[in-house]
């Protein structure tokens, strides 16, 4: 198909031993592996805190499982728990296999530091979506991502810079390390991938799919490091249970994040890359840049930033 990103070679199912060791796992070691509590299952608790200390949890707790896909979640964690940062990131890519069309990529630079601002409509599936584009491009992206990645897997710092987005969780040191990683990739001329919302889009009143606000470290980063910023529109799969709980849950609307993941499988993603914005614009703030990426790309791919 025209305009879609084919992925590279090397994300050819390369993983099968792995796989069939999970697929054939007996009864019997199944239970014993959750007889402690799984990585998945405490994300899950701690986003559903009230949820899970409540005595209708032991009913709901299956129906929501199966309904969520916390097995599937449970054997990909698995799976990529032993990997190298970049080698499980090519497994999610291959597991996923996602359909991805990125109209002028080339307006990313080939080499020297950047920064990479994306929208965040669907969850973690746009970043991966993001690396499948830029990878023969940029494989030497680096990627914010929430921290609670490298719980899953440690060595996921090779390939992403850990991010504590829960504001009650956040000490000076996961923030000075943030920083630290920040610099060391601008630093070695790295690209930065970065999605400032931290958190999914909501739909607003006329139906609209709207980041919640943006952090300003994009912002003052590349005016810091002097890093040219590569805007980029993701337009993706509706991520269906979120938006539903949402209506009435926080609670179950967050424990969706593995499902919401894993069934954009095979689904298309487009993605629209704008001219560079040179860090020193004039007038580069926050909000007009997250209203250009959100709005404005994505109805004229070739409008140049302004204040």
């Amino acid at each position: 198909m025209a305009g879609v990103i084919q992925r590279p070679a090397r994300f050819a199912k390369r993983y099968t031993r792995t796989d069939r060791g999970l697929a054939g796992m007996n009864r019997s070691g199944l239970r014993k592996a959750h007889m402690t509590l799984h990585i998945v299952d405490e994300l899950i608790h701690e986003r559903a805190p009230k949820l899970v200390r409540s005595p209708a949890w032991p009913v709901v707790r299956p129906v929501l499982y199966t309904v969520l896909g916390r097995n599937k979640a449970v054997r990909m964690a698995d799976a990529i728990a032993g990997m190298a940062g970049p080698e499980a990131l090519d497994y999610v890519s291959d597991l996923l296999s996602l359909e991805v069309a990125a109209p002028h990529l080339d307006r990313l630079p080939a080499s020297g530091r950047c920064l990479m601002v994306c929208n965040h409509p669907t969850g973690i599936a746009d970043g991966i979506a993001v690396y499948d584009a830029i990878l023969r491009r940029r494989p030497d992206a680096i990627f914010f991502a929430n921290a609670d990645a490298l719980r899953v897997n440690p060595r996921f710092a090779e390939a992403l810079i850990p991010v504590e987005w829960v504001e009650a969780k956040r000490t000076r040191e996961k923030t000075r390390l943030t920083l630290q990683g920040a610099k060391d990739a601008f630093e070695r001329e790295r690209c930065v991938v970065m999605f400032p919302a931290g958190r999914l889009a909501r739909r607003n009143a006329k139906g609209q799919l709207i980041d919640p606000p943006w952090a300003p470290t994009a912002v003052s980063l590349a005016q810091k490091y002097a890093a040219p910023i590569v805007p980029v529109h993701v337009a993706g799969p509706d991520s269906v249970w979120f938006h539903l709980f949402n209506r009435f849950s926080q609670e179950l609307r967050d424990i969706t994040l593995f499902h919401e993941l894993l069934n954009k499988a095979g689904k298309r993603f487009d993605l629209t890359v704008g001219p560079l914005i040179d860090p020193q614009a004039e007038g580069l703030e926050t909000e007009r840049l997250k209203a250009y990426v959100e709005l404005q790309l994505p109805e004229t791919p070739d409008k140049v930033f302004h204040a």
